[in-house]
């Protein structure tokens, strides 16, 4: 019966936003209905909820007590980080803090719900994801702690309780509680982190970077694709002795059967100098991703694969990580054999492509028109016009290759700004192949 009453103390629950529900429980704080306990840790709890508002389910982290004193320093540092990055930190792959509230009775913080559960449940021996699922979780994870720190956000305390899993490998990084914002008008904790997943400088007390996070980061995956953590002993003190002086025992010893580039890379996330990691989040995204494909025997595509062919594309410069996120999924990603059709002449269509890899030719009735490498577009004219329209040309590969089809319903189902962006840069290309036509038809006569 009193199963919220447990959540706050007295005086929380004498606020005259929180009310009753049937039988006298505790059900409904403002806007939002409370559905059941999530979880709870030391300071406070989390639950699902409605926010009957936008019809969408939230998860609500309360802390204990309000403004006043019977909220501890702890807690009141970590409710002003979340608080601080309340609508800051918008990417595919971290949970979005959509809203954060305190008074004298109550402080809480509203995140984005992520149904699949943590990554804690995928770190012991008997229940490991498949190689590729890792890889795939540790580029998405780079990305996103790329774009906090580019934000000034160190998240400082990323473990396998903080990366929530939505679906598959669609991940999504939580609890900036302890974050270190560069800036922020409030004091930081200074002792944050996990001993098992913190960082050298975190147990030194030295300066932390974006490379503190990638430390974390290879615990993670360390952990995720051995079945056991790096650094480990009977009292917090020897793990983090440890931390600072013992190497871990690498990768490729503990499980032979890892390609040897993905055991090097972790292996080099967990160098206990930060200037002997990678430089920077990019060079180790990328690097994951290259270990992805070598850890591939299907024709699947892996997000990250997608991701890196887009990114590298000239003319999606302009689009952020997120938007290149966005566009990615509207895509439909085919690895083809050589001599395999795209599009027919005559056929009527309205997607456009992308050539991502590999090479096709361009025929009119039997007669070549033009080669394309890998990178380039082909089939505009739909989306320009709006409607389907009858191709004036074949495609075919001449070599294995990776094509993407957007459909038009796809790109024009496209968020406003990447939309935008989108178009913008279209028309350039479209704008700089006419020239270059120009100037062809120019020298011919």
């Amino acid at each position: 019966m009193h199963m919220y009453l447990t959540l706050m103390p007295a005086a929380a629950r004498r606020y005259n936003g929180w009310s009753n529900g049937a039988g006298g429980m505790q059900t409904r704080i403002g806007k939002y209905l409370l559905k059941r306990k999530l979880g709870a840790g030391a300071s406070g709890s989390v639950y699902l909820a409605l926010d009957e508002f936008s019809g969408r389910e939230v998860a609500l982290k309360f802390y204990e007590g309000g403004k006043s004193a019977d909220l501890s320093s702890f807690a009141r540092s970590q409710f002003l980080t979340e608080a601080a990055l309340a609508g800051r930190l918008w990417h595919p792959h971290i949970a979005l803090i959509m809203d954060a509230c305190s008074d004298d009775t109550m402080s809480y913080v509203v995140t984005e719900f992520v149904s699949g559960g943590s990554l804690a449940q995928f770190t012991s021996p008997r229940g490991l994801l498949s190689v590729s699922e890792v890889v795939e979780i540790g580029f998405k994870c780079s990305g996103a702690l790329d774009y906090a720190f580019r934000n000034n956000v160190i998240h400082r305390d990323i473990k396998p309780a903080n990366i929530l899993r939505a679906a598959d490998t669609q991940v999504k990084i939580s609890d900036f509680g302890v974050a270190f914002i560069r800036n922020a008008a409030h004091t930081h904790i200074l002792d944050a982190g996990s001993p098992h997943y913190a960082s050298p400088e975190q147990a030194t007390g030295s300066e932390l970077s974006h490379q503190s996070d990638m430390f974390s980061l290879g615990v993670v995956l360390y952990e995720m694709l051995t079945g056991k953590r790096p650094f480990t002993g009977e009292t917090q003190g020897q793990v983090l002795h440890k931390l600072v002086t013992v190497d871990p025992e690498p990768v490729a010893r503990v499980r032979p059967d890892l390609p040897g580039a993905l055991g090097d890379i972790v292996m080099r996330a967990l160098q206990k100098t930060p200037g002997d990691r990678y430089e920077n989040w990019a060079e180790f995204a990328l690097d994951l991703a290259k270990a992805g494909r070598l850890s591939q025997y299907d024709k699947t595509i892996p997000d990250s694969e997608k991701f890196t062919a887009l990114k590298s594309r000239p003319m999606l410069a302009e689009l952020d990580d997120a938007e290149i996120w966005e566009f990615s999924a509207s895509g439909n990603w085919s690895r083809l054999p050589s001599y395999s059709t795209v599009v027919r002449e005559g056929e009527p269509g309205d997607s456009l492509y992308l050539l991502a890899e590999g090479e096709a030719k361009v025929t009119l009735q039997g007669r070549l028109l033009n080669v394309l490498a890998a990178g380039e577009w082909f089939g505009e004219q739909p989306f320009i016009h709006g409607h389907p329209v009858a191709r004036q040309a074949t495609v075919q590969t001449t070599v294995d290759s990776v094509v993407v089809e957007f459909p038009r319903e796809k790109l024009e189902a496209l968020g406003e700004r990447c939309q935008r962006r989108f178009v913008k840069a279209l028309l350039r290309t479209l704008a700089d192949r006419l020239a270059l036509s120009n100037e062809r038809i120019t020298r011919m006569a």
